[in-house]
């Protein structure tokens, strides 16, 4: 390394710790410091901070052009930068010299926190790409890192999410003064919001402040697009172009096959995320306004969340009673919004980009030629088919098992829609152990089905299960393609549908014996934990975590640590997709070039 070499990477390094150092203030007060946003000495050594990362950023960006020594004007991510530093810069000073107005410094401050941590991020991105390019003398070279397959790159980065959650949320202005939070309840809580499960082991609106609660939003908010998928939006965003493993990683989560797609359908992702939940959260906000159980003086924060919660089919809230609240369970007008809600984010992200193209193309007063695809024929047809049957299933059911709370009424039916539109979902309206043991069963298949690829639900997907079922009708009536849509599926597809049902069946039932072992062994002889009843929890609880659901018979909170960790492993999984996950372990081999000889077997 040339002299010329270590004075670029002292001065590199210099705006890198800067930037990094603004984080973890910003960190800091986050997560210490109590009863204000800043104190005087902590938003000096801020300023100082901010200052030193914006002095080296203009003299990197700005000191060759003013030498002339390049030509062309900085990129855009550059120019973002600048922005960034710029107004950081001049809000800090402000609030340094005492310039700001008293009744203006909470969000003057407020607001430089918030450019300091998108500052932190970008140094800490330059300070790793010089590191790397000093330890490689400056030649470009493969890493380890550059081959490691979209899944592990989308395991890492969702566990890797989790876990700064984690201590996030433990941290003392996360959580209401008064109340304490373990690692595995933290940890608990910030998987299922980032798994989009809902399995709760605290009360998230009683025992987390503000703060713990909007952490949690923004787990299960990403959770739901995808901690990649975010990331290589906000990359796309800010200027830089998406490498081929970038957009293969991409694919891979969004289950599409098309690279060239793959920038639109970023836009259409978050695009689409964004404006249904705002259109939810308003009017939510508009529904809930003097209801009884929604606290008023939090009234748009409590609209947001349950928007974001409910296309997510996160299945979080932050009442008590879940849906079951006082007030809230009667006001109808809003569970349809929070039904509508769930219904689109099952849908998936491909039909949302299929219909926007065909939309286009009428306000362009252009014909759309080709038909709608398969995938969003299917995906239509078989959603529709598991709301209708699982709709007259639950009450038929009801009918067959009644209570004395839940007999065939009126509610009652608004319970099986409300249950079959949840299955994903886990908004609880009602308390699910009143229901008889076939109820019960019946919910965990709908919960097993689940929603749709590249969409916002849980399940191995109904497409999957609808794939399986036609392929054993294609066996019993010896044919010799499965056919849908006047297309055949291919083979490949289809063998895919059937191992990730087999596996998550094998993986299901494996787990509840676990889960049975582990909760005989914490409680001993304890007749509580015995008999077909508390199998029947151990089997809906596993069910819930694999699928990513939210409904449970029993309070997590009960499970001993080592069932609680054993849940958070399975709602990972489950995000990920048993196929998927097997392909860690697992590497495809290329097709042979031969084939052995056939030979028949007795089955019967």
């Amino acid at each position: 390394m040339n002299q010329v070499q270590k004075k670029r990477l002292a001065f590199g390094l210099t705006e890198g710790l800067s930037g990094v150092f603004s984080l973890f203030v910003v960190l800091w007060v986050m997560g210490f410091v109590q009863g204000q946003m800043l104190t005087q000495g902590l938003h000096i050594l801020l300023g100082a901070l901010v200052w030193v990362n914006a002095a080296c950023v203009y003299a990197r960006i700005l000191r060759p052009l003013l030498r002339r020594v390049e030509k062309r004007l900085p990129s855009r991510p550059d120019c973002f930068l600048l922005g960034v530093v710029t107004l950081n810069s001049l809000l800090l000073a402000g609030a340094v010299m005492l310039s700001v107005p008293r009744d203006n410094l909470y969000w003057v401050l407020f607001t430089a926190m918030l450019l300091s941590i998108v500052q932190g991020i970008f140094s800490s991105e330059r300070m790793l790409r010089l590191v790397l390019d000093a330890r490689s003398g400056g030649v470009q070279r493969l890493t380890k890192t550059d081959r490691w397959s979209p899944v592990i790159i989308f395991f890492l980065g969702m566990a890797g999410w989790v876990l700064g959650s984690t201590l996030l949320l433990m941290t003392p202005n996360a959580h209401t003064s008064g109340s304490t939070l373990s690692f595995i309840d933290a940890l608990f809580t910030c998987a299922s919001a980032t798994s989009i499960t809902g399995l709760t082991c605290i009360d998230v609106g009683a025992e987390l402040s503000q703060f713990g609660q909007f952490i949690v939003l923004m787990d299960f908010q990403i959770g739901a697009m995808g901690v990649m998928t975010f990331t290589y939006f906000v990359m796309m965003m800010i200027g830089n172009r998406l490498s081929v493993g970038g957009s293969s990683a991409v694919s891979s989560m969004l289950d599409q096959e098309n690279l060239r797609t793959i920038p639109a359908l970023l836009s259409t992702v978050v695009g689409v995320t964004l404006s249904i939940e705002a259109v939810g959260a308003l009017l939510l906000y508009n529904m809930w306004e003097g209801v009884q159980g929604v606290d008023q003086a939090h009234l748009l924060f409590y609209a947001i969340f349950h928007s974001v919660s409910a296309f997510c089919n996160a299945g979080i809230t932050l009442f008590p009673d879940n849906m079951a609240q006082s007030g809230v369970s009667s006001c109808y007008s809003a569970q349809v919004v929070m039904l509508l809600l769930i219904i689109a984010g099952t849908l998936g992200f491909g039909i949302y980009r299929e219909a926007l193209a065909r939309l286009g193309r009428r306000l362009h007063h252009k014909k759309n030629t080709r038909r709608w695809s398969t995938h969003s024929w299917l995906v239509m047809r078989v959603t529709s088919i598991v709301l209708l049957g699982g709709f007259l299933g639950l009450t038929f059911l009801s009918f067959l098992e009644p209570s004395s709370t839940h007999a065939v009424t009126g509610h009652s039916l608004w319970e099986s829609l409300w249950n079959t539109v949840g299955r994903s979902a886990g908004f609880n309206l009602t308390d699910i152990t009143e229901y008889g043991p076939v109820y019960k069963l019946f919910l965990c298949i709908l919960m097993f089905v689940g929603g749709n690829p590249a969409g916002t639900g849980g399940g191995v997907f109904a497409p999957v299960v609808a794939i399986c079922v036609l392929e054993v009708f294609r066996v019993l009536r010896g044919q010799q393609d499965v056919q849908i849509h006047e297309r055949r599926i291919a083979r490949s597809t289809v063998e895919r549908a059937m191992a990730t049902v087999v596996l998550s069946i094998f993986w299901i039932i494996v787990t509840t014996m676990l889960l049975l072992l582990v909760e005989e062994w914490s409680n001993g002889a304890d007749k509580s934990h015995a008999g077909l009843t508390h199998l029947l929890n151990m089997l809906f609880l596993e069910v819930s975590a694999y699928t990513t659901t939210g409904y449970s018979l029993i309070d997590p909170a009960d499970l001993s640590a080592f069932s609680k960790f054993i849940i958070t492993l399975n709602m990972l999984f489950g995000r990920m997709g048993m196929f998927t996950f097997m392909l860690i372990f697992i590497t495809p081999k290329p097709p042979q070039p031969f084939r052995f000889p056939e030979t028949r077997l007795p089955l019967n």
